[in-house]
């Protein structure tokens, strides 16, 4: 009898066992994680900041208030200036009554010129025509004069005579360049540097008259340009 209880009891401490080892498998638990899944983005590379340069700032000219008139371009300052305005008789002088010869020339009162400009490179005029000039250079022309007896010569022509006349001839003919800038505008340029003296612009298109129109001025030294 005894026997029988023992194997009762083992068997029911097996069947204790095996139910509490299936409760065990059974309750096992697993952690889950979620992640979230993050697209990896390329850095763009920052932009280079473009620095734009100064922009060129373009210097307008005056145009000249009259026509038929030289002015004379102040580059510092961006201006025209008026030149002195004045007239000039053509003499025809003969020498010795004419046993030297004789001399056609400009004469204009006052040695100097009121209007007044520093010696240097690059001087610059600038003229308003009507419209109806071919030719700009054969209408007026630039001559330096000489101070003469309180007044401002230039010779024009000279014929020697039959006995040799030791005068020498005054002043001369300035070339310059003429350039259109504009509609009957034009840039007067001279190919050197202009010497000190006294000048005038001579309107020639009728030889024939005894009074000319100059537009005058002076140019005094400058040690350094």
């Amino acid at each position: 009898m005894k026997k029988i209880l023992i194997l009762l009891l083992l068997i029911a401490a097996c069947f204790n066992l095996s139910s509490e080892a299936q409760s065990k498998k059974t309750s096992v638990k697993y952690d889950t994680i979620i992640v979230k899944h993050v697209e990896k983005t390329t850095a763009k590379p920052a932009k280079k900041s473009i620095v734009k340069p100064f922009a060129k700032i373009e210097i307008v000219i005056p145009t000249p208030e009259f026509i038929n008139q030289p002015y004379y371009y102040d580059k510092d300052d961006n201006r025209l200036i008026k030149l002195e305005s004045t007239t000039a008789l053509f003499i025809t002088k003969k020498k010795t009554l004419g046993l030297k010869g004789a001399r056609q020339f400009f004469s204009m009162d006052n040695p100097s010129s009121k209007a007044r400009f520093t010696t240097k490179n690059n001087i610059t005029f600038y003229i308003k025509t009507t419209g109806d000039v071919i030719d700009l250079t054969s209408y007026i022309k630039l001559y330096k004069f000489i101070p003469a007896e309180q007044k401002r010569e230039v010779t024009i022509t000279s014929r020697e005579g039959l006995l040799n006349s030791n005068e020498e001839e005054k002043g001369k003919l300035i070339s310059f360049n003429v350039k259109p800038v504009s509609k009957d505008n034009y840039m007067i340029q001279f190919a050197d540097a202009m010497e000190a003296g006294e000048y005038g612009f001579v309107w020639v298109k009728n030889m024939e008259q005894k009074e000319f129109n100059v537009f005058a001025f002076g140019i005094d030294w400058k040690n350094i340009d």
